[in-house]
């Protein structure tokens, strides 16, 4: 009989690292945008600086996004999302 692999244990968000904080990264870009960029002028190649500024924080946002998954334990390991209440199994009929 073929032994299948088992899957790999899911890993808490806490031993993760701290890479994770990098995703807050965008987010916190784009609500600045406001106060960076809150003029229509200077132009980049005719368009408003606010669009050249929204436009770089998403191409920036897929290499942050791939950064940090490359960095992240879970995902090079493979693992399976960690859900907090996976630690607490339900009790069921029989336990009642």
């Amino acid at each position: 009989m073929p032994q299948f692999p088992t899957a790999p244990e899911p890993i808490p968000l806490r031993r993760r690292g701290r890479m994770l904080w990098l995703l807050a990264l965008p987010g916190v870009l784009y609500c600045l945008a406001p106060f960076v960029a809150n003029r229509i002028e200077p132009r980049v190649a005719g368009v408003p600086f606010l669009i050249v500024y929204l436009l770089a924080v998403t191409v920036l946002t897929g290499p942050v996004v791939g950064l940090v998954a490359r960095f992240d334990p879970a995902h090079r390991a493979g693992a399976p999302e960690y859900v907090p209440v996976d630690d607490h199994p339900e009790p069921s009929a029989e336990d009642a």
